[in-house]
């Protein structure tokens, strides 16, 4: 029998690994296989697969990283999505604080943790993958030392499936779909089984 635990859930849930998720139906076979190569040469070439597709507007065009010294406050570097796309999506998520948390919930008057993230990048006019594993695959993952206003925090079971994602809203904070009772907000980031972050 499975026990409540802070993660998105579906009904694609794998039945034997608690909070784990399945892949949707028909992401197996030839093209999965093709997926994984692409992903593996990515990584060994030094660079992360860029899942994320901001929709073609200048306000998602990258900026450019500064040449020297540490990025001012609010300026992102090595990443595709504008601050004002990604504050776009910090507004559309913090829309819809005190909605409640539903295993599967993408909206609008109930959301899941990946369902949220989703649904607050789209609106700032990024698409992301459903599910909160395909989503972290879609940036580059960085520590969460390094974690940046926008940035998108996740967290792991002990074999390495994210369960649960937030955005990272900065100073520690973050606004996400917690889990089945509770409702959408901003908290302090958890750090039990917090993998990282990943920008996008």
């Amino acid at each position: 029998m499975r026990t409540q635990r802070e993660c998105e859930r579906t009904e694609a849930c794998r039945p034997t690994d608690r909070g784990r998720q399945a892949s949707p139906v028909g992401r197996s076979g030839p093209r999965a296989a093709a997926v994984a190569l692409a992903v593996v040469a990515a990584l060994a070439a030094g660079t992360a697969p860029a899942l994320a597709q901001p929709a073609a507007t200048a306000s998602t065009v990258p900026a450019a990283a500064p040449s020297a010294g540490h990025a001012e406050r609010g300026e992102r570097i090595h990443q595709a999505l504008s601050t004002s796309t990604v504050e776009r999506a910090i507004d559309a998520a913090e829309s819809h604080a005190g909605k409640p948390y539903a295993w599967g919930g993408t909206g609008p008057d109930s959301f899941d943790c990946s369902g949220l993230v989703q649904a607050s990048f789209r609106e700032a006019g990024v698409r992301l993958p459903r599910i909160a594993q395909d989503q972290v695959n879609s940036g580059t993952r960085v520590s969460y030392s390094r974690a940046e206003r926008g940035d998108l925090l996740y967290w792991t079971d002990s074999g390495g499936y994210a369960y649960h994602v937030a955005i990272y809203l900065g100073d520690g904070r973050m606004i996400d779909a917690p889990s089945s009772g509770r409702r959408i907000g901003e908290r302090a980031v958890n750090r039990y089984n917090l993998a990282g972050a990943v920008r996008l």
